[in-house]
């Protein structure tokens, strides 16, 4: 006499006994779902553009509504980067920023006596040096700013360090680009 085969629970190819969508007939393949169109867009809707070659993934043809903005409050001002003079591209130099800034969790040789929040410095450029024999000096001076920025957020926010540097960057439009250094500002102790 042999034992009724016991179900994992996982989807497989047949139903039967122990399974949860079995229904006491015989085994029976499972068919694919039919194919589903996209819905017509909303009045004020823009698709998004996606290329040929990934139009088949889940999710490619989505439809993005028009969201419209409401000002919750006046924007504040940007921070411009202040510290130390403008770098040529051709000769970036070290930059001393006011306060301490590091790439680990740690400020070496100093306490942190507590955090004060994540801050960040934004800088663009133009996307037409992607190419340029500059480029590698251009994106020194551009990181360089970033981290100025970011720096003088931290002080006005009250903190006299910068733990967990990173950098990040993406393109804003077809002839700019953003690159943003963000950090934990924190306090020192002394």
């Amino acid at each position: 006499m042999s034992q009724p085969q016991q179900s994992s629970g996982m989807p497989g190819p047949w139903t039967g006994p122990g399974t949860p969508s079995h229904h006491g007939g015989p085994p029976r393949p499972i068919q694919p779902a039919p194919a589903r169109r996209p819905a017509p867009a909303p009045s004020g809707a823009t698709q998004t553009s996606v290329p040929p070659s990934r139009q088949d993934l889940p999710g490619a043809n989505r439809r993005e509504a028009s969201v419209p903005s409401v000002p919750s409050e006046p924007p504040s001002q940007p921070i411009a980067p202040t510290a130390g003079r403008d770098v040529e591209p051709r000769d970036p130099q070290f930059r001393r920023f006011a306060i301490p800034v590091s790439t680990t969790g740690e400020l070496p040789g100093m306490r942190i006596e507590r955090m004060v929040g994540v801050v960040f410095g934004v800088v663009t450029r133009p996307r037409d040096l992607a190419h340029s024999p500059e480029m590698a000096f251009v994106n020194t001076s551009v990181r360089q700013d970033a981290v100025a920025a970011m720096v003088e957020q931290a002080r006005q926010a009250g903190a006299d360090g910068v733990v967990g540097l990173s950098f990040d960057g993406g393109r804003i439009s077809e002839s700019v680009a953003e690159v943003t250094a963000y950090g934990t500002a924190v306090v020192i102790a002394r």
